[in-house]
């Protein structure tokens, strides 16, 4: 490969990671100042739940419903377009909710037309990906791509808590800040990812021999490569995944005691466990080649950290707060191990059917229905019955999860092989 081609595949790769980091910091910055929200609204915990938890059960829930939408739609129209449409639409949305406050609802319906808008990028990323790389460019790529989004992660948790307490607890910066990344970004995709993509309006290439036979509807595809044993632990993943990240604010606050932006603060190091993780889960899968198997220990690392982290509630002192935060932490990271085995190594294995994007949509859907399922859940158990019961209830899931795994890796295993 020439240097100019090299540099190329660099610059697009780039321009992903900045599209799908303006994606992030457009989407998960309403979560970041919901407390801030609320202490200008002056609502108790409880109205804090129903109210302002409603857009972020409707993000997840169009995220989720759109990434059906975006996967198939991203095997068949131009994904450069679509991802296109997916941050200017953010970009809008962004710009409304600061006008349309105070009307909770109002926000709410936007945030949600938002995670659909949100939900046009992360499938047809997968698709121009896989069509411009090879295997382990394609491995490498994701990867870079997906550790974008711990880094708006912790910048979003480090600058909120900035412009809280340089403007007075004033949240509105926390949506302007993102509108700038996501038009700068919007004006360099369409500049320059056009010219650097190869086949990017083809249709996906005809499959022919044992491509041929996986190559007919979705649903007849993810039922001959056996995936559907895996949608339980896929959906679960994103309920914990999201449900740790959402609430670790609310957390911190009533068990730790501490102000709302130390809390958004020290939700920021979350995403540093993420990025670990997802690092070590492209090893893993080296090393273990078996995706149910590699699955399956991120889930049974998350089961034990969770057992760890019960007796420690009994009796808090800053010592074992400080190591509940870093447990907390270790299992988001795992789930977000787990999610580059779901969303990226496993839906390239469809490269060949012409499925990338199709199959990047349907589990990024399932994943993001647990999402919108986490607030809610995380709410009725720890609201009824304490923090403890909650993490006992995370994990139970992510141990019914790995056994799932080992149970789904043979049949995967085998069709893996067959291609």
């Amino acid at each position: 490969m020439s240097s100019t081609s090299i540099l190329k595949q660099r610059f697009l790769a780039f321009n992903c990671c900045l599209a799908y980091f303006a994606s992030y910091v457009t989407r998960i910055n309403y979560a970041a100042v919901r407390i801030a929200i609320a202490d200008e609204l002056a609502l108790t915990h409880p109205e804090l739940v129903i109210e302002l938890g409603i857009a972020l059960s409707a993000a997840s829930l169009t995220y989720g419903l759109g990434q059906m939408v975006s996967g198939l739609l991203g095997d068949r129209l131009p994904p450069v377009a679509l991802v296109g449409a997916g941050l200017g639409g953010a970009v809008v949305c962004n710009l409304l909710m600061p006008v349309l406050y105070p009307s909770v609802y109002w926000m709410a319906l936007v945030w949600g037309i938002n995670g659909f808008f949100q939900s046009l990028i992360r499938p047809p990323l997968g698709r121009i990906i896989a069509a411009n790389y090879d295997e382990k460019g394609y491995i490498d790529t994701c990867v870079a791509v997906s550790n974008s989004s711990q880094i708006a992660t912790i910048l979003t948790y480090l600058v909120i808590p900035l412009c809280l307490h340089t403007y007075g607890n004033n949240w509105r910066p926390a949506f302007y800040l993102p509108i700038a990344v996501g038009v700068i970004t919007l004006a360099l995709w369409f500049l320059f990812v056009p010219r650097l993509c190869i086949n990017q309006h083809a249709a996906p290439a005809a499959a022919s021999g044992k491509e041929e036979t996986r190559s007919g509807s979705l649903l007849s595809v993810l039922s001959q490569s056996g995936l559907f044993v895996f949608i339980l632990p896929v959906l679960i993943h994103g309920l914990l995944r999201d449900g740790i990240t959402a609430w670790m604010p609310d957390f911190i606050s009533e068990v730790g005691h501490l102000g709302t932006d130390v809390s958004i603060l020290t939700t920021a190091i979350l995403p540093l466990f993420c990025i670990v993780c997802v690092i070590l889960a492209k090893k893993i899968c080296r090393a273990i080649p078996s995706e149910g198997k590699s699955s399956a220990l991120f889930f049974a690392v998350s089961a034990a950290s969770a057992a760890g982290i019960i007796p420690l509630l009994k009796h808090t002192t800053p010592l074992s707060f400080a190591v509940i935060i870093v447990l907390m932490a270790l299992i988001t990271g795992c789930m977000h191990g787990t999610n580059h085995i779901f969303i990226t190594r496993m839906p390239g294995a469809f490269k060949k059917a012409g499925r990338v994007s199709g199959v990047v949509g349907f589990l990024n859907a399932v994943t993001y229905l647990g999402s919108a399922l986490s607030p809610y859940a995380v709410a009725l158990i720890a609201g009824k019955s304490g923090w403890s019961t909650a993490v006992l209830f995370w994990m139970i899931l992510a141990a019914c999860s790995a056994a799932l795994c080992i149970a789904g890796s043979r049949t995967w295993n085998a069709f893996k092989e067959s291609l």
